[in-house]
């Protein structure tokens, strides 16, 4: 009877302190700040700006781009370029909307995360084309602004998206 009470005490006391950190963050939506980010380098990616994808990420040999199958782990400053050249011969120019589905995001200490589910429309030889993702990542804050350390994408599913094998 002891041991249940005192389980008991310790299920109302956790809920006690955490449901008013729970409320909070369920109540205020994504950070802006990482929201931002995640804006600026689609628009990037969008117009086919190399250079302002780049500016998203932080700078040095450590910074990670993610996909989902072999080969795609591009490690660098020039891997990740070299990877973003290939994605947008891809897709037309300006041609890209994305729609936010979902989000999560937290921050602590300089270092920020989020994991997202978006869909993203297109035209590749004039013909529109949509693909859903999952993305994720972390980022850090270097000179006052936050900045990609690792972004992984997962296209899961892309057969059933357009009838064909994943490239």
């Amino acid at each position: 009877m002891v041991l249940k009470r005192s389980v008991m005490l310790m299920f109302i006391a956790f809920f006690a302190f955490a449901s008013p950190a729970l409320a909070k963050q369920k109540g205020e939506g994504p950070d802006a700040n990482i929201k931002a980010v995640i804006q600026k380098h689609n628009q990037a990616l969008n117009s086919h700006d190399l250079k302002a994808v780049m500016e998203t990420y932080a700078t040095g040999p450590n910074a990670v781009l993610v996909g989902t199958g072999p080969g795609e782990f591009y490690m660098g400053e020039e891997a990740i370029g070299g990877a973003y050249n290939q994605f947008f011969t891809r897709f037309e120019p300006n041609t890209l909307h994305f729609k936010l589905d979902t989000i999560a995001t937290g921050s602590r200490n300089g270092v920020a995360w989020f994991a997202a589910s978006t869909s993203i429309e297109g035209s590749v030889q004039n013909e529109k084309k949509e693909r859903a993702f999952n993305i994720s990542g972390t980022l850090e804050k270097v000179k006052g602004k936050w900045r990609i350390v690792s972004l992984h994408f997962s296209r899961l599913g892309v057969e059933a998206q357009s009838g064909e094998a994943p490239k």
